[in-house]
């Protein structure tokens, strides 16, 4: 009996893999083999016919990218597990929810699998990852070895094989182009997904991109996963790949559960590649625990176990050599890089390095992963209902209790999408049947009431409430900046007013249907009136601004008509994310407007063609030289010929003296030039402007590594028609500025009016500064006249990734009031 049940596994075994095709048997080679890049297509090509050829992998098209490619999920486990998939699925949404009494969660832990996603290929230049995937499911679904077996049996894998569609096939045509050619390992020209490029990693709490949406729907709508792991490529160099733990600091509002839970796994990691025998190992360094936005941090916040590496690559697919000699001495927190230490035991000592190399390398944490999983599949089930029911219950007992979203609001459009982009996130929304009192405030019916008893409190309290970045020193006394930002709280971002309640009160509430935009309206203080206003002048109809702002039908009384602005956003050869969130913006509220490049530029005529030009945060060296034809990219390690990095001639350079002088011209003859953040300093310096620079550079000067400062606004200003008086920009880095121009000569085609300046006072409210008092007061939004045009320079970031909805009213004022008409009483001339 015994030996019948041994052959009838076996013949199970071999016709779950027969006629399952290696990668080398689809892709015509092995992705990972130098100079080759497998496109998208490939990739799907080939998990489908997995799929087709084994019971083992079930692929699942989840929906589709931005430029419309389908985006895919395989769920790999043993048959018998995937027969019974939406069972497990359950099992995993009532642990994560905390829905289940103790004896059922215990019961269910049991019989659940522990649901473990893996994703590849979000950085698109970041190739590895995409490439790795065919060679996990292949091994996944065709491996008869216990260690396998025991995952399929006990884990159900998530793998979404590419994050970014889009972006692999730019990067796998880009490469193909280039390949052997000087230009091979050249950055790619523009951003590898639409709006966002890199910053498609900082979109999970806003969820503006197509891709983050669908993502986000699988992991806290559907899926509820006890692991996600996030692939990337960029360890400190020369360390071969980065494991948890994650470095200082660590956010207070992350359960430690979860944070020792992302250690033990990164041990278990650590001891494999000890086991294995892969040097360059490194934890413990530059990626930290404090940000929420992220694939791997957002999910921290959900009682979900976010890990993240970073192996090594060089670039695209082509192998590089190294020597010790190259190394620098020390990593940025003083370690050595050749000798031994703790976070960093067995130093790698160079050598040739290929992508297959990094894929080896992605596989073994793969499989530490995906082992620690299936040995502790109960316990992971369990711990997630645990952290469920604790953070319920943390809520009940109050402080706070809940926040309240009054259906008051200034800018009721932006309460709303608040609202829907924390339903995405997986928070639970109530409204308010009728009026209740809480807090010793009261609200009226129709207000939101989101309850801090509930699963994903810790995500609830951490957007809601203002961060405090501590104030950490590395060894040669410096302030540690944060890695990515320091501060991002929801409301103060979208300027939306939320009371938070600390003690229990009693409403009649009921579960909120999706929070939904509001119907078509002018009401000048909500941006989605500039909706209404653009589809009202796609139709033809007439639409005017008061002298006081509002928008009105009737031209009695009106200071200007409005018309469909003419807008140039300039889009650089340097794959510009701030440009990417800039198109975001003017395509989410149907702004018309026209990318331009450097020729377009240079070739002048600017006016005749625009009422606004639009320069995303960049430096002026950057602006003015681009890349130069036949030099090493920035931040590059080589000097020597081998990098064949030279970047197309089609995309060097900049603007130049010439593109300068047109933009000069544009706004001479009556176009509106506008500069965010870095951008400013081009007209200040060149022009110039009557503007002088507040800020100190060097390490006393103000630093503001991405924060939410408060600012005041002159409302009768027309940039700031619908904003409060004060209100709150989010900074990285930032400009400020005194004006020089003395009263009596400040007036005419010379005159500089300061829209908005830094609070004079209390200017942090959410993130870190240092030498603050060097801004405030200061100019942080600026209005010059020049020649018959307008310079509108933002000390910040308006559409900073798209979040910060406080502030867009400023831009997409200008866009409309450049291409206004005055009729009378207006401020702004034609």
């Amino acid at each position: 009996m015994r030996r019948k049940t041994i052959i009838l596994t076996l013949f199970a075994a071999l016709w779950a893999v027969a006629g399952a095709p290696s990668p080398r048997e689809h892709f015509g080679f092995d992705p990972g083999d130098d100079y080759k890049l497998a496109d998208y297509g490939q990739l799907v090509g080939y998990f489908r016919k997995l799929a087709a050829a084994s019971d083992r992998i079930k692929v699942i098209e989840f929906g589709r990218s931005s430029m419309g490619r389908p985006m895919i999920l395989a769920v790999i486990s043993d048959a018998e597990n995937l027969a019974r998939l939406e069972r497990y699925r359950e099992i995993s949404r009532r642990l994560a929810l905390g829905e289940a009494g103790e004896e059922e969660a215990r019961k269910l832990a049991a019989e659940g699998r522990a649901i473990v996603w893996i994703d590849s290929g979000m950085h698109a230049t970041e190739t590895a990852p995409s490439q790795h995937a065919p060679h996990l499911a292949f091994r996944m679904v065709t491996g008869e070895d216990e260690e396998t077996r025991r995952i399929r049996r006990n884990v159900i894998l998530l793998q979404i094989p590419c994050l970014n569609p889009d972006g692999l096939d730019m990067v796998a045509e880009w490469y193909r182009r280039n390949v052997g050619t000087p230009h091979e390992n050249a950055r790619l020209p523009w951003l590898y997904q639409k709006y966002a490029g890199h910053d498609n990693n900082r979109d999970y709490f806003m969820f503006n991109l197509e891709e983050t949406r669908h993502a986000g729907r699988l992991l806290f709508e559907e899926w509820f996963p006890q692991i996600v792991y996030n692939q990337h490529q960029s360890p400190p160099f020369p360390a071969r790949i980065f494991v948890p733990p994650h470095s200082e600091p660590l956010n207070p509002n992350i359960p430690a559960a979860v944070a020792e839970g992302v250690t033990l796994i990164g041990a278990a990691m650590r001891e494999r590649f000890a086991r294995e025998n892969k040097p360059g190992v490194i934890s413990y360094l530059n990626f930290d625990g404090w940000w929420n936005g992220g694939l791997r941090t957002a999910p921290l916040f959900h009682n979900m176990h976010g890990i993240m590496t970073e192996t090594a690559g060089y670039a695209y697919a082509t192998p590089r050599t190294y020597e010790a000699s190259e190394f620098p001495e020390r990593f940025a927190n003083g370690i050595p890089t050749r000798e031994p230490s703790i976070f960093y035991p067995r130093p790698w000592l160079g050598g040739r390095w290929t992508l297959r190399d990094a894929i080896e390398y992605m596989l073994t944490a793969d499989f530490a992963v995906l082992d620690y999983a299936a040995r502790h599949s109960r316990e992971l089930l369990e711990k997630a209902w645990q952290m469920a029911r604790e953070a319920i219950e943390a809520g009940r007992k109050g402080k706070p209790y809940a926040y309240v979203v009054p259906a008051e609001q200034w800018d009721r459009s932006s309460a709303l999408a608040m609202l829907e982009r924390l339903r995405r996130g997986g928070v639970r929304i109530l409204r308010a049947r009728s009026a209740f009192q809480a807090g010793g405030k009261s609200f009226g019916a129709g207000s939101w009431v989101l309850p801090a008893a509930q699963p994903f409190r810790a995500y609830l309290v951490d957007l809601m409430e203002p961060q405090r970045y501590p104030e950490l020193r590395a060894g040669d006394g410096a302030a540690r900046r944060p890695y990515d930002v320091a501060g991002w709280t929801m409301p103060l971002s979208m300027g939306v007013k939320v009371e938070r309640i600390e003690e229990p009160f009693e409403a009649d509430l009921e579960e909120a249907r999706e929070p939904t935009s509001s119907a078509e309206s002018l009401d000048y203080r909500e941006n989605a009136a500039f909706l209404t206003l653009a589809r009202m002048l796609e139709r033809g109809q007439r639409i005017y601004r008061r002298a006081t702002g509002e928008f009105t039908s009737a031209p009695a009384g009106a200071a200007w008509e409005l018309r469909r602005p003419r807008v140039a956003l300039y889009e650089p050869w340097t794959a510009n994310m701030d440009t990417g969130w800039t198109q975001w913006l003017l395509d989410t509220y149907r702004v018309p407007y026209e990318l331009v490049h450097n020729e377009d530029v240079q070739r002048g005529d600017l006016r005749r063609r625009f009422d606004l030009l639009i320069l995303a945060s960049q430096s002026p060296a950057s602006i003015l030289h681009g890349v130069r034809y036949g030099e090493a990219p920035p931040g590059s390690r080589e000097g020597r010929g081998e990098l064949r990095a030279v970047q197309r001639p089609e995309y060097t350079g900049g603007i130049g003296v010439r593109g300068l002088a047109a933009l000069e011209e544009f706004t001479r003859e009556g176009g509106w030039l506008v500069g965010f953040d870095a951008a400013a300093a081009l007209p200040v310096e060149y022009f110039p402007l009557p503007l002088s620079n507040a800020v100190r550079p060097g390490a006393g000067g103000f630093q503001c590594p991405g924060s939410l400062l408060r600012i005041t606004v002159d409302t009768a200003h027309p940039l700031a028609f619908g904003m409060p008086e004060e209100t709150v920009a989010f900074v990285t880095g930032g400009q400020a500025w005194d004006v020089t121009l003395l009263e009596p000569y400040n007036r005419g085609d010379r005159e500089v009016r300061v829209v908005a300046r830094y609070a004079r006072e209390r200017l942090l409210a959410s993130g870190w500064v240092a030498n603050e008092r060097q801004v405030l007061g200061k100019a942080a939004l600026v209005e010059a006249r020049y020649g018959r045009g307008r310079v509108v320079i933002f000390g910040f970031r308006p559409q900073f990734r798209g979040q910060t909805f406080g502030t867009f009213k400023f831009v997409l004022n200008a866009a409309y009031m450049a291409a206004a008409r005055q009729l009378q009483g207006g401020a702004l001339s034609e």
